[in-house]
């Protein structure tokens, strides 16, 4: 696969055809999931999830590598970019996750933003109450593959009240988590 399939927009239908057209029913449920991503997983993972690899820096407007990210948190010139995985205890990768994030954030938020645990439940202990909307889904290559490899991902935008604080990617190691689409028109 040599190119992102995203949804039509940002229209909510858009986005229910998008996840109706995976053929696995826990692939549907995780994709359409309107936060708890890492609870999720590990529920699927029977097992702790733990942040594998990070890496936090500040990056020019332009460079955010999440497309929506300025167009939906506001023309900024810069923003804070954290790259992460979440692996199982054995080291096997369940997803590969980018976060653009405002820079002029509470310092709760920052802070989770910049530590080392999973970005959901650090701000669910910091007492940051995000709820998540549904911005894109599709099917995208899998960054960690040598050659490509077709993905589900989605992308949601984190608010906290009625601010948004970022947007973040989750891409889903197709290893574990099945991209394959539905054919046949049957649903």
């Amino acid at each position: 696969m040599t190119t992102t399939e995203r949804t039509a927009g940002f229209a909510p239908r858009d986005r229910a055809d998008a996840i109706d057209g995976f053929a696995c029913p826990a692939t549907r449920l995780l994709l359409a999931g309107d936060g708890l991503t890492t609870t999720s997983l590990e529920a699927w993972a029977r097992a702790p999830l733990r942040i594998g690899t990070l890496e936090c820096r500040v990056r020019g407007g332009r460079d955010a590598p999440v497309a929506p990210a300025a167009a939906v948190l506001g023309d900024r010139d810069r923003f804070l970019v954290r790259g992460s995985t979440l692996a199982d205890p054995a080291g096997t990768v369940w997803s590969a996750n980018d976060v653009v994030a405002r820079l002029d954030l509470d310092e709760r938020i920052t802070a989770c933003l910049r530590g080392t645990a999973a970005l959901g439940p650090a701000l669910h202990r910091a007492g940051v109450r995000g709820r998540r909307s549904l911005l894109a889904v599709g099917r995208t290559p899998w960054p960690l593959a040598p050659a490509p490899v077709a993905a589900a991902y989605r992308v949601c935008l984190l608010r906290h009240g009625t601010e948004p604080l970022a947007v973040v990617r989750e891409i889903f190691n197709p290893a574990l988590i099945d991209p394959r689409p539905l054919t046949g028109g049957a649903r």
